[in-house]
């Protein structure tokens, strides 16, 4: 078993532990993320309602909230932050939908909150909100039904994709000198006088500095530190996949507080769910789906816009909103230096976490500070990233240019998403080990037939790249494994 030293360490390899990896980056110190999968972004993270920038809907937060602040904060560093790692965020707005006077209270509040807030805690640069009429409604939105009577709209909800700008931090965290330890799961932690020293299952780690950003299993690891001083409330919620034919049925994402939200995402399709009937205190790390939470979620989705059919979908998953305890705040996050252990810094950003990783990322460094890190820029630091070409988007022209210079992208692999051969292997040379990897990467599988056709030609392909059997490609790593045996091999065992 190895053993090596770090000042920093960073466990968990989320949304939130890469932001910090990245800017940590940008100072000359000697730091390491540890990830108990074998790639990022696949906990909570890829879990998450792809909602980018927060705006209203938040408002429900209390204005003394340290999750609120971070919130807030982070709504104007996203757009500048996809930019410099080159993820696509769109700006998509939203409309809290208005069907009757009772139900104008709502809005009404975060009218009030947003005019009170601006300025003094939300930055001045986010766009005001506005309520628009019927005829408004109707002709931004002529899909949605019809008894609605107008809308709140709020023009700062924006949307990417969380899991690749995670994969886009953690490389630009890399490229700058931040070490990136995958399939390395932290199993115990013990505290010294100076120094943790951190056992995993690839060896032990020695640190001045704990950052615990480990999603779902935050609490675990601070537990194992005794740094648990918070409670943690893991809740439920449902969500769904629309096929992409569905695409242009809404414009903007609708939502109420009954029936949750509908709304796009970059990539053209549709979700719904996050709604009070799709929600449940959930026991730990149970991402299991079931009828009653996909029957709640369609039946709330179709209210908002009837024209959404159970046969559109063409995938569903659970995800866990981390809240507080009662006491504390229900919203509130638990983002600082634990009450009993110097040093050890949990950073469990609760409800929204993708849009407050950038802010918490800016505060980790005075934290650190103040924990006692000397910390100077690195004048090498370089915050930009390249994202690998998306076949799909490309002109006609920039498409015979590319196959021209690798005819692997003249073989479309993937029919539904239109994802090619050479895209795949840029996947893989990227990092992807799994057909999640690729997935996340580059979408093979996120289509109608969801990897019904183009699943066996991924294997393969890894299998060719990565120098193995099909039968050792996982779809996650562990035991993941899709192909057991090949074709009459057990039969033939059996005989």
């Amino acid at each position: 078993m190895s053993q090596i030293k770090t000042e920093v360490l960073i466990i968990g390899g989320g949304i939130g532990g890469a932001a910090i990896a990245r800017e940590l980056s940008k100072y000359k110190v000697d730091a390491t993320l540890v990830e108990k999968g074998p790639d990022v972004g696949q906990g909570i993270t890829k879990c998450s309602s792809t909602i980018m920038c927060q705006g209203s809907n938040v408002l429900e937060f209390r204005s003394e909230y340290h999750n609120s602040r971070l919130v807030w904060a982070g709504m104007t560093m996203m757009e500048p932050l996809c930019k410099e790692l080159d993820i696509p965020l769109k700006r998509i707005g939203s409309l809290e939908l208005i069907k009757n006077q009772e139900e104008m209270r709502h809005p009404e509040k975060m009218m009030r909150r947003f005019k009170e807030y601006k300025g003094k805690y939300i930055p001045d640069e986010v766009e005001p909100l506005q309520f628009i009429d019927r005829d408004t409604l109707r002709s931004w939105e002529p899909n949605v039904n019809k008894s609605y009577l107008g809308a709140l709209y709020d023009p700062n909800i924006a949307v990417n994709d969380p899991v690749r700008l995670t994969i886009a931090l953690a490389d630009n965290a890399r490229k700058n000198g931040i070490k990136v330890l995958l399939d390395t799961e932290v199993m115990s932690i013990s505290k010294g006088t100076d120094e943790f020293e951190v056992c995993t299952n690839n060896g032990s780690i020695k640190c001045r500095y704990i950052i615990n950003a480990a999603g779902e299993y935050v609490g675990k690891i601070a537990q194992m530190a005794d740094a648990d001083d918070f409670a943690l409330y893991p809740v439920k919620s449902y969500q769904a996949v629309l096929d992409k034919k569905l695409g242009g049925i809404i414009n903007h994402m609708v939502l109420s507080n009954e029936n949750g939200m509908v709304a796009p995402t970059i990539h053209g399709n549709l979700f719904f769910g996050i709604s009070p009937g799709t929600q449940r205190l959930g026991k730990a790390h149970d991402h299991s789906t079931d009828k009653k939470l996909a029957d709640a979620a369609l039946k709330n989705a179709q209210e908002l816009v009837p024209g959404i059919s159970e046969r559109d979908i063409t995938n569903s998953f659970v995800g866990f909103i981390v809240f507080r305890n009662f006491e504390i705040g229900w919203h509130e996050c638990t983002v600082g230096v634990s009450r009993w252990v110097p040093r050890f810094i949990n950073a469990s950003i609760g409800f929204p976490g993708i849009c407050a990783a950038p802010a918490v990322a800016k505060e980790m460094i005075d934290i650190l500070r103040n924990q006692g890190l000397q910390l100077t820029e690195n004048p090498d630091f370089d915050p930009y990233e390249k994202s690998m070409p998306d076949f799909s988007e490309l002109s006609d022209e920039e498409k015979r240019q590319i196959i021209a210079k690798d005819p692997k992208y003249g073989h479309v692999v993937c029919r539904c998403e239109t994802v090619t051969e050479g895209e795949i292997v840029e996947a893989i040379k990227r990092g992807a080990r799994t057909l999640d990897g690729v997935k996340f990467r580059c979408r093979p599988g996120m289509g109608r037939c969801q990897g019904g056709f183009c699943g066996p030609r991924v294997t393969k392909i890894l299998a060719r790249e990565l120098g193995i059997s099909e039968e050792e490609v996982t779809k996650k790593g562990g035991e993941s494994r899709n192909l057991l045996y090949k074709s009459k091999e057990l039969l033939e065992a059996q005989q």
